[in-house]
């Protein structure tokens, strides 16, 4: 495969096609939320629009026409542009993560978009083909994890057709680049369920909720005026009853969405561990496969909401320099539900360095107050204006007793421990998260101390590991002095006497 190679012309059209898509949403959102200006006419944005289309469909195909690649030896090669031309070079070993997605626009052609990130990769994937053959971007994907075929290869230079055996089986027909084919040692599939309870108690419902309760607020310009003051007379002199019932029906409209969509994201969801590698596969309507290299995760995060904390389900991600999705927070789920009790268990299959179960030492009782203040304050503030301005303000007086109860919720689930050279953060906003990052994948630790927090003599914890895009810092307020004496006592690689340890792995 030493040949420089193109992506299959329908990149032209699946180019063209992702901008329309962009187009669209930006003219519901322009016409939705009322933001045109009142002396241009829509037809002014038609036209702008289809120029800007046009132009994409002439930039997809100069594009497509100079993008070229081709794997040689263990570097895979990328050139493009038709002025100025930009080349790229990346290393086997420098491969975080690969990521084969089958979205609705490459279904529509048969075909599968290849990603593939490395750390510093900024915003997007270090390289990508968004129109590519399938078994062409398997066999990509294959000859990219052959790094310990490749030095077979080279050893047995002169026994060109030998197979290899124990785990893995070379097809000396199709050289390296044809298939290793190596049995899962593990596997874990999200059972049907599991999946629906996933859906039903995501914690997506509050975006989804605003994002509709945006659209039926920009509703009424697109009613007659006389509608309106009907609509909005009725609205002010029904009873707080009738309120709550339209506030509910948005509510139920959100967690309806929140489900089909969490169905389509997570169905036919596994996990396979071949090697040290973490194959994770899911989607009803666009299609993923994602491969991480298990030596190369920062960090793993338990994340639990209170929609499934009563039933002790969790989700499970991880922290990679490659594979994170905005929607994901940047990070890459493992496991989308499991029992808390189950998590161990799938971390020693799949990650055995991080599989453990620490028992969390706690906060200082002085730091109880710090997390009252610090929700109470607002509450009391925002209950006061609301019970002023709203005829029924004073139902806000249950906000400074929701923040108290908040609080020491976040005070007892707070928490930090160090088990062997693996550092446990816990702590809550509203999930309850746990973070799991070994000392060799620290980038830094601070910790930082507030004018209030000096009173009491406490802290503040962050630690940054790297991860997708510009790496990640987790924080845990309000610690007590002798646990930042021990967090920094740990993580120092200087022994007592002042001098370095020499004999730590980075």
């Amino acid at each position: 495969m030493n040949d420089w190679k193109r992506q299959h012309p329908a990149a032209v059209f699946i180019s063209f096609l992702s901008n329309l898509k962009e187009m669209v949403i930006s003219l519901i959102a322009i016409f939705v939320l009322g933001q045109t200006s009142p002396g241009l006419g829509s037809n002014f944005y038609f036209v702008i629009m289809g120029v800007i289309l046009f132009l994409s469909l002439v930039n997809g195909f100069f594009k497509w026409w100079t993008f070229k690649y081709h794997l040689v030896g263990n570097e895979l090669n990328a050139k493009q542009g038709l002025i100025f031309r930009k080349k790229r070079y990346i290393r086997k070993e420098r491969i975080h993560s690969i990521d084969i997605n089958a979205k609705l626009v490459q279904r529509l052609f048969g075909l599968v978009e290849l990603r593939i990130e490395t750390a510093g990769g900024g915003n997007e994937p270090e390289f990508k083909i968004i129109a590519l053959e399938r078994e062409e971007a398997v066999r990509i994907k294959q000859e990219l994890l052959q790094k310990e075929v490749r030095y077979f290869e080279d050893v047995l230079a002169d026994n060109e057709h030998e197979d290899i055996e124990d785990g893995a089986v070379v097809d000396s027909d199709e050289g390296v680049a044809g298939a290793v084919e190596e049995l899962p040692s593990f596997r874990w599939e999200l059972s049907g369920d599991r999946l629906l309870i996933a859906a039903a108690t995501s914690s997506g419902v509050g975006i989804a909720a605003t994002f509709i309760a945006v659209i039926v607020s920009q509703a009424p310009q697109f009613l007659p005026e006389a509608v309106i003051e009907e609509y909005v007379r009725w609205f002010i002199q029904s009873s707080i009853l009738m309120i709550g019932a339209l506030i509910a029906f948005i509510l139920f409209a959100a967690w309806l969405f929140t489900v089909v969509t969490t169905i389509l994201k997570y169905g036919y969801f596994t996990i396979e561990k071949r090697g040290n590698d973490i194959h994770i596969s899911r989607g009803v309507l666009e299609q993923r496969q994602l491969t991480l290299y298990a030596q190369r995760i920062t960090a793993v995060r338990i994340v639990q909401n209170p929609l499934r904390q009563p039933f002790g389900f969790v989700a499970v991600f991880v922290e990679s320099a490659g594979g994170g999705r905005q929607d994901e927070d940047l990070s890459t789920i493992l496991v989308p539900l499991c029992k808390r009790n189950e998590v161990n268990s799938i971390l020693e299959e799949t990650i055995p360095d991080l599989a453990i179960d620490p028992e969390y030492e706690g906060l200082p009782r002085e730091s109880l107050r710090r997390y009252l203040f610090r929700l109470l304050i607002p509450a009391l503030i925002v209950a006061g204006v609301v019970s002023y301005l709203s005829p029924y303000g004073w139902i806000a007086i249950v906000l400074p007793l929701i923040a108290v109860l908040v609080g020491i919720w976040q005070y007892k689930d707070a928490g930090i421990t160090q088990v062997g050279d693996i550092l446990c953060l816990r702590k809550r906003v509203f999930s309850k998260l746990e973070v799991i990052v070994p000392r060799k994948r620290i980038q830094s630790m601070m910790m930082t101390q507030t004018v209030l927090q000096k009173f009491d003599d406490l802290y503040t914890i962050h630690v940054s590991i790297l991860s997708s895009v510009t790496g990640k810092t987790f924080s845990v307020r309000h610690i007590g002095r002798w646990q930042k004496e021990e967090a920094l006592g740990w993580y120092s690689y200087e022994v007592n006497d002042g001098s370095r340890i020499n004999d730590l792995e980075f």
